[in-house]
C-alpha cells in the first residue's frame, strides 16, 4: 500500500494485481457493464477477423501455430535449464542479470539500481511481470516515478485502471474513452493532450509529440544550448 503523499504518478486502484477477485467472480459484476461489453465485442471482433486475414495468407498456419505451442511448452516444462542459458547468453552479451526470490526482492533490486543512478523518475517497456510485483507503486513508495511507455499501458496508467489483458492492456476502452483520459489526465502530470484530440487515430499522425525537461515540457524541438543529457522522454 502507498503511503499517504502526493503521487509522483496515476494512482492505480485500490489492492494488488494478484489480490483481484478470480475471473468468475469479478466476470459477473463486469457483465452487468453494457458499454465494457460493447467495447470488447468490438476489439474481439476486430482482433479475430485481421487474425484470420493473416492466417489466411499462410498456407502451413495450422502447422506452424501447432509447432509454436509446442515449443512454448516444452520452454515451460524445462524453464530452469532456459533460464541458466538465457543468463548465459546474456553475460556474454555484457548485460547484468539479477536474480530474485520473491516480488519484494525483485523490486528492491529495481529500486537500488534506481537509487544507484541517483534518478527520481523511470520509464518501462510493456511487462505484466512487473504488474504482478506491484514494481510501479513499489517505486512510487521509494520516491521514484515510473513511466508506462507501451501506449495501452499508458491508457491504462493514466486511466487509474489496471490491464484487462496481458497482449492488449487496455482492451477494454475505446477510442472515446481513451480521448477523454487524455484530456483529463496528461496535464495533470506533464504537457497536456492538444487541444481539439479527436478520437479518430488518423487525426493522431500530426501531432507533434512532447519531450520534457524535467517536469517541464516544451514542443518537440531542441535549442543549440540543450544537450541529451538536460531532456528525456515525456511519459507519453
Amino acid at each position: 500500500m502507498t503511503l499517504m503523499h502526493e503521487r509522483l504518478t496515476p494512482a492505480p486502484p485500490r489492492g494488488t494485481c494478484l489480490g483481484m477477485p478470480a475471473f468468475p467472480k469479478a466476470a459477473k459484476g463486469a457483465l452487468q457493464n453494457q458499454q465494457l461489453r460493447k467495447n470488447l465485442r468490438h476489439a474481439t471482433t476486430v482482433i479475430r477477423s485481421k487474425r484470420a486475414t493473416r492466417a489466411s495468407e499462410v498456407s502451413n498456419w495450422e502447422e506452424l501455430r501447432r509447432a509454436g505451442e509446442q515449443i512454448k511448452n516444452r520452454v515451460g516444462r524445462h524453464l530452469d535449464h532456459y533460464l541458466i542459458q538465457a543468463e548465459k547468453a546474456m553475460t556474454e552479451a555484457g548485460i547484468k542479470v539479477h536474480w530474485a526470490r520473491d516480488a519484494e526482492e525483485a523490486n528492491r533490486i529495481v529500486i537500488d539500481i534506481a537509487r544507484s543512478k541517483r534518478t527520481q523518475e523511470i520509464v518501462k517497456i510493456k511487462s505484466m511481470a512487473t504488474q504482478e510485483i506491484d514494481l510501479n507503486e513499489a517505486l512510487e513508495d521509494a520516491g521514484i516515478a515510473a513511466w508506462e511507455t507501451d501506449l495501452a499501458e499508458l491508457i491504462v496508467q493514466l486511466g487509474h485502471d489496471r490491464p484487462s489483458h496481458i497482449l492488449v492492456p487496455a482492451i477494454h476502452r475505446n477510442r472515446s474513452e481513451v480521448r477523454e483520459i487524455f484530456k483529463k489526465e496528461m496535464g495533470l502530470w506533464g504537457a497536456p493532450a492538444p487541444d481539439g484530440i479527436s478520437d479518430n487515430p488518423q487525426s493522431w499522425r500530426a501531432l507533434p509529440g512532447p519531450i520534457c525537461v524535467r517536469s517541464s515540457c516544451a514542443p518537440r524541438w531542441r535549442s543549440p544550448e540543450a544537450t541529451s543529457s538536460s531532456l528525456t522522454p515525456a511519459p507519453w
